[in-house]
């Protein structure tokens, strides 16, 4: 009984700290900025990340600033993408106005793209399931300092189609996903 009591206490003490450093931010680390710079997605090169399509990364970013801007979160949604054809990254620290600048930097540290024959052999049940996991970091355009960062996954089972989906629907759904879980995220965060 005395070993429940101590692990409870300190697991009292963690959300306590936890919620006392959330206080200090004000609970809501996003809620001054009002640009975001969505900088191109990066794969973390690892045995966990060997099976992620290539080029997909764009896909990824180009889904991200467009659920972001259809969000309406942020004033501005800014391509961080020096390659892209669209307007060009904000220049100097923070931006002209008063307005405040965030930069999201995103990584995918984890893809199984799971097994269609599996799924078709074992549908409804989930099986097979094609996963990605991201790791998100925001950081203030002014200090460079890491202001927020979180992680989340995406999965695709194809459950309509009884398993059997090409390699684009799949990685359709995962950067929809993707997106919808940021955006998600970042509303809880401002």
């Amino acid at each position: 009984m005395k070993r429940i009591c101590t692990s409870t206490l300190i697991l009292c003490a963690g959300l306590a700290s936890i919620a006392w450093a959330q206080q200090q931010k004000g609970g809501k680390p996003l809620a001054g900025y009002t640009q975001i710079v969505v900088e191109p997605y990066s794969v973390e090169n690892s045995k966990h990340t060997k099976d992620f399509p290539a080029g997909e990364e764009t896909h990824l970013q180009l889904r991200a600033i467009a659920a972001l801007r259809a969000s309406d979160i942020f004033e501005k949604v800014v391509d961080g993408n020096p390659k892209s054809s669209l307007e060009p990254p904000p220049s100097g620290p923070s931006s002209k106005e008063g307005k405040s600048t965030v930069i999201l930097a995103s990584t995918i540290i984890r893809f199984d793209k799971g097994s269609s024959a599996a799924r078709f052999a074992t549908w409804p049940l989930p099986v097979g399931v094609s996963k990605a996991k991201a790791h998100f970091v925001f950081r203030d355009a002014a200090n460079n300092q890491q202001v927020l960062s979180f992680e989340k996954e995406a999965k695709f089972q194809a459950t309509v189609t009884g398993g059997i989906s090409t390699e684009e629907d799949q990685m359709s759904h995962i950067r929809g996903d993707l997106a919808e879980a940021l955006v998600k995220e970042i509303k809880q965060n401002r």
